[in-house]
């Protein structure tokens, strides 16, 4: 127990200082590019070059964390993570920018699939919520501290924010080679990305889906929104910690919720819950109104994605957890190459409102997925136990 403890630990600090170290840079990429005249149309290529590498590298990343272990495909996603960034603030090519954020990306996704099946290996199945729910609280808690500080820092030394960033993904990568163990499967019997696997973990993937949808849509196209309504930067800002407040607070909670009651009637309660409000948002136009529906969003929208990678760790056996988590991450990666997009496309030929009516449907169609997949969405060990007592009453 002791040692678990350990484990998880080290598992959600190294999270934590990673995606502070995200924090403390992503918002200032943009701004190094500009400095070197890149246009606003290459600065937005270089960014899709990332979510683009995160999401095709997924899938051998995925398989070779099946065959190897999640523990070296972990520290060496940390590494290749930061050295990029480090590298990031001292180089002046074109090329080179776009070299560095793809392989931000397969660090990224190296770091996402082997941390997601790490903590589903050594979770029991009765405790695989909440265990995930507080790898959310690691990641949105890390990035919540990163830009302020790495603006402070960005104001000192253009260079410094950077090197800081490298620094924590080097610890990080030190925590998890000290105290967390390697959770390679004892027996591998898959060699293909989708051997054993079905039309069951269509549910959690979906949940994927939406969450990438909603988070990189908003993200992008909120501010303009909010922009149009007349609501100053200040303000702006205010409710968009309101969204990353009620992610936060909620995500334990939940887990626990999703524990208890199980994580279909949790993801479907969600499905409707968001639906409701992505059709109220619009209404209004008054500051408030945001920051109260904004903090019941990401209260409600945050939990789609541990829920349902928990749900997908009791789909599939351990020996397919780091494939699965790989789909989980290409899943999410669609999403958010195609959120942005779509919404900008609905805002501009049917209103801005769509930006809001997209999701609320998508939400609306998963609720009714889960509905009709319901059987099909119960965990191996549910199952198992509702045969083993069939056999005892037979």
């Amino acid at each position: 127990m002791s040692s678990r403890r350990k484990a998880f630990a080290s598992i959600y600090i190294s999270v934590a200082l990673s995606y502070l170290g995200v924090g403390l840079v992503a918002p200032l990429i943009s701004i190094v590019l500009f400095q070197h005249g890149i246009d606003s149309f290459q600065v937005g290529l270089v960014g899709t070059t990332t979510f683009a590498a995160f999401t095709v590298a997924s899938f051998p990343i995925g398989t070779a964390t099946d065959r190897v272990g999640t523990k070296p495909i972990l520290i060496c996603g940390l590494v290749l993570y930061g050295v990029s960034i480090l590298l990031f603030a001292f180089i002046k090519d074109i090329g080179l920018f776009f070299l560095m954020r793809a392989i931000e990306g397969i660090g990224g996704a190296a770091v996402s699939v082997a941390t997601e099946t790490a903590i589903s290996q050594l979770s029991r199945p009765d405790e695989r919520a909440r265990r995930m729910s507080y790898y959310g609280v690691s990641v949105g808690a890390g990035w919540a501290l990163g830009p302020l500080a790495g603006a402070s820092m960005f104001q000192l030394f253009t260079w410094l924010p950077f090197v800081v960033c490298c620094g924590f993904s080097l610890i990080a990568a030190g925590l998890v080679a000290g105290f967390v163990p390697q959770t390679k499967p004892s027996n591998h019997q898959h060699t293909g990305i989708f051997a054993g696997f079905s039309s069951k973990i269509a549910v959690p993937l979906s949940a994927g889906t939406i969450y990438g949808f909603m988070m990189s849509s908003l993200v992008t196209l909120f501010p303009l929104y909010l922009k149009k309504k007349g609501i100053d930067e200040v303000v702006m800002g205010t409710i968009i910690t309101s969204v990353i407040i009620g992610t936060i607070l909620s995500q334990v909670p939940v887990g626990h919720l999703a524990d208890y009651f199980g994580k279909r009637r949790i993801l479907f309660s969600c499905g409707l819950l968001l639906t409701g409000l992505f059709v109220l948002l619009p209404l209004y136009s008054n500051w408030w109104y945001y920051v109260v529906l904004g903090t019941l969003l990401g209260a409600v929208g945050g939990n789609l994605y541990p829920v349902g990678l928990a749900m997908l760790a009791g789909l599939v056996s351990k020996e397919r957890l780091g494939s699965a988590n790989s789909l989980f991450s290409l899943a999410f990666g669609t999403g958010s190459l195609i959120g942005p997009a779509l919404s900008g496309l609905a805002m501009n030929h049917l209103g801005d409102g769509w930006l809001f009516y997209l999701p609320s449907i998508l939400c609306a169609a998963f609720s009714l997925e889960l509905v009709l997949l319901y059987s099909r969405t119960a965990s191996r060990r549910n199952r198992a136990n509702s045969n083993s007592s069939r056999d005892r009453r037979s």
